[in-house]
């Protein structure tokens, strides 16, 4: 019983949440939604691109900056360098569920915008092609 729950907590130790917990800067990765026909590419160690499909499939490319607290498991996504006020996005690290910051008449609150289980890190090169190829599959 020792024996599997050292081997459980190895293997766990050496999954890609845990290895991505273990690191700020995230530099090179993509998270692709390809349901929903969205992507997340980091092009430095604070620099991110979204690029999202709306409802009538028009599909758009935004650059924004993020810090990633390991504390919290979040990746936060801003408008502006490190102004919490501008949050755009925030991916919990563990599952990759990605939430949206609106404003309303409480301030600023956030909604679950992609559950869990819809997106993935790839290893793939360019992220926005793939969005292409998956819509014309449609």
């Amino acid at each position: 019983m020792k024996k599997i729950l050292i081997i459980f907590i190895f293997l766990y130790f050496c999954s890609l949440p845990a290895l991505t917990l273990t690191n700020k800067d995230l530099t090179n990765k993509q998270l692709l939604c390809p349901k929903l026909l969205w992507g997340v590419e980091f092009i430095s160690s604070n620099r991110v691109k979204v690029i999202e499909t709306d409802l009538n499939r028009k599909t758009s490319i935004n650059e924004y900056f993020y810090v990633t607290d390991l504390e919290l498991s979040f990746i936060n996504i801003f408008q502006d360098e490190n102004n919490i006020r501008d949050r755009v996005y925030s991916i919990e690290l563990n599952t990759l569920r990605i939430d949206v910051w609106t404003m309303t008449g409480g301030g600023f609150t956030t909604r679950e915008m992609f559950p869990k289980g819809l997106c993935e890190f790839v290893n793939d090169g360019d992220i926005y092609s793939q969005i292409k190829n998956l819509k014309l599959v449609d």
